[in-house]
């Protein structure tokens, strides 16, 4: 019994490896984990409670388990086809082009479940007359971009990749 608990602490152990892989290595897992991170804090401004919220959460979901599907796929055909080959090129195309279509899906389910216009319109001139709203938003914007684009990656000769 206590070898299938140790067991399955393992199995997640190796599934929080690849994600914080994804962290590390991949720039769109970022990015939309920054895109998830406003779409949730829009959410909670908006009161978004109940099925609304479910759905936002699977559909965030299910872009970072497509994002991780597509690492994944990329680092298997990297593996079994080192040199360029047309075959590789469509499996990592076409698994790029998946996220791609579930995260425009998920922009889409976004905008409806999200869209208040008075609402948004408050917040908007909330933000743009409170000097600490505003400068909040900035330093958040910052943040984002060094988190996407300057986030610091190890070595991938040390990492063995």
């Amino acid at each position: 019994m206590l070898n299938k608990i140790a067991a399955l602490g393992r199995s997640f152990g190796y599934a929080l490896c690849g994600i914080g892989h994804c962290i590390r290595r991949e720039r769109n897992f970022r990015i939309h984990l920054v895109a998830a991170a406003y779409v949730l804090a829009l959410a909670a401004y908006l009161h978004i409670t109940g099925a609304r919220l479910a759905l936002l959460f699977l559909t965030i979901g299910g872009v970072l388990a497509l994002e991780l599907v597509n690492t994944a796929a990329e680092a298997l055909v990297d593996l079994v086809s080192p040199q360029r080959r047309p075959l590789a090129k469509i499996a990592k195309d076409t698994a790029a082009g998946a996220v791609l279509v579930f995260a425009a899906s998920a922009a889409g389910v976004g905008a409806v479940l999200l869209w208040q216009p008075r609402a948004l319109m408050t917040l908007l001139f909330e933000t743009l007359t409170s000097p600490i709203r505003f400068l909040s938003l900035a330093v958040s914007a910052l943040i984002a971009v060094w988190f996407v684009f300057g986030f610091p990656q190890r070595d991938r000769q040390k990492e063995n990749l």
